[in-house]
């Protein structure tokens, strides 16, 4: 078995004379124009090759990226989860698809066969074996899920495949959360360090249970050139290395973890090419990327018309959240900036009513707003219509939310706002469920009595570093 890393979730597999490739995405950046491939990916190592199959693992664009497939040969048949349901859209593309049920071990070729296994939250993962040697390509499906979700696959591919031989995991930061959120005296740096190391961690508890042979850590190739966001390409990829966290906390372990980088190859157990991780130098960037920085900053102009659509877009999410809005004890007021535009979108709670109206001039100042969240106009209007077209906001890191008070960050106040900036077909679920508030804050301090309350990790109080204390 030889496998290559041909860049960020995307390696290629060839065994008994089949190829397969994973997650291909190299073509133009993804989430609009935030995520950009770096280290660029290394297609010399697909170039000229018939690909046999290629394994979608989830529908985010950085994993199904349809500009990348449509560059490659459509009679690759495309191999996804039944449960996903991206067949269809697979098929839109004009490739054959073969959809697999969990455990369901499928033939690629004479003695070559692989399964497909639905983990978490849409999420797959994919284990590929020629009787010899086992690889296992976790992506992005077990280092963000709940431990006793990566407990149970733990057990179950060990039960599977008693010897593993590779196993590439992802530990990227794949969300706006929390490196989007201005909040006084916050240290950037250190919250984004903060954030980093847990997933690192994550990925050391996912291989020191598989115990493969080797284990890669990948799946986070990517830079964010917008200005706003650039600073987070540093500290997110060179504070601490999965690899490093490994070496720290597992020491006697035998696994042998390697740092790759675009272009790695090894095979039948042996590194053929060593092509490993250098750290991100925001000086490199410039002067490497300049025509993609240059797009990346590139807004478009605003009309009011545009605005006043995206309003009344808004507007029907609001009759559509209402209930669930004016469930929250407190008012608030919102600011929806959008880029390059002297209009924006405020939203206020005051009592039993929530109001939306556009506003110009002196009323789009963001002091004078609780939280301010600036966005591109497509960006919102695509959330706002499309199904999943908020990932472009809340994956995608398509915009920033800015607090004036530190206190109401803890708070998670712009969680008030998240609902009404992606398409609701109906309302939210309840805020307290079938109880009234008073009974289910009782059962949530019980929960937390008996440890039964998982992790929050959108938690602002929990993840956010601050290097000052601000009222």
């Amino acid at each position: 078995m030889r496998v290559s890393f041909v860049g960020h979730a995307s390696i290629l597999i060839d065994v008994g004379g089949a190829t397969i490739l994973s997650d291909p995405w190299w073509r133009a950046p993804c989430f609009g124009a935030q995520w950009w491939n770096y280290p660029p990916a290394h297609i010399d190592a697909i170039s000229g090759r018939h690909i046999d199959f290629i394994y979608i693992s989830h529908g985010h664009h950085d994993h199904f990226h349809s500009g990348t497939l449509n560059t490659l040969n459509r009679d690759a048949r495309i191999l996804v989860s039944r449960k996903t349901g991206l067949g269809a859209a697979a098929r839109e593309l004009g490739f054959e698809v073969v959809e697999l049920d969990d455990d369901e071990e499928y033939s690629l070729t004479a003695g070559v066969t692989c399964r497909v296994m639905e983990t978490h939250a849409g999420d797959t993962l994919m284990a590929v074996t020629d009787g010899k040697e086992v690889c296992i390509n976790l992506n992005d499906a077990l280092h963000s899920a709940p431990q006793d979700v990566q407990a149970r696959f733990i057990e179950h591919l060990r039960a599977l495949y008693p010897t593993i031989d590779y196993v590439f995991c992802g530990y990227g930061v794949a969300s706006h959360f929390p490196n989007c959120y201005q909040i006084p005296g916050k240290s950037r740096v250190a919250t984004a360090a903060r954030r980093q190391a847990y997933f690192n961690r994550q990925w050391v508890r996912l291989v020191a249970g598989l115990k493969p042979r080797y284990a890669f850590p990948f799946a986070a190739d990517v830079v964010f050139l917008e200005e706003d966001l650039f600073w987070v390409n540093e500290p997110t990829h060179n504070s601490e290395r999965p690899t490093a966290a490994f070496g720290a906390l597992c020491p006697e372990s035998t696994v042998k973890v390697v740092d790759i980088a675009p272009g790695f190859v090894i095979d039948d157990g042996v590194i053929v090419n060593a092509v490993l991780r250098q750290p991100v130098r925001a000086a490199d960037l410039r002067a490497n990327c300049t025509d993609e920085i240059e797009r990346a900053n590139r807004y478009g102009s605003v009309r009011e018309s545009d605005v006043n659509s995206v309003a009344e877009l808004l507007r029907e999410n609001l009759s559509i959240c209402s209930d669930y809005l004016l469930s929250y004890v407190g008012d608030y007021r919102f600011l929806i900036g959008l880029r390059n535009s002297q209009w924006g979108i405020c939203v206020e709670k005051k009592g039993r009513s929530v109001d939306l109206a556009v506003v110009s001039g002196e009323a789009v100042d963001a002091a004078s707003y609780d939280v301010t969240y600036t966005t591109r106009l497509p960006y919102l209007r695509r959330s706002l219509v499309r199904e999943f077209g908020d990932e472009v906001l809340f994956v995608g890191s398509g915009g920033i939310f800015e607090y004036a008070d530190q206190a109401k960050a803890r708070r998670n106040l712009h969680r008030e706002l998240m609902p009404l900036l992606r398409k609701n077909d109906q309302p939210p679920r309840a805020r307290y469920g079938k109880s009234s508030r008073q009974v289910f804050r009782i059962k949530q301090m019980a929960k937390r009595l008996l440890g039964r309350v998982e992790q929050d990790l959108y938690d602002l109080g929990t993840w956010t570093v601050f290097d000052r204390v601000r009222p």
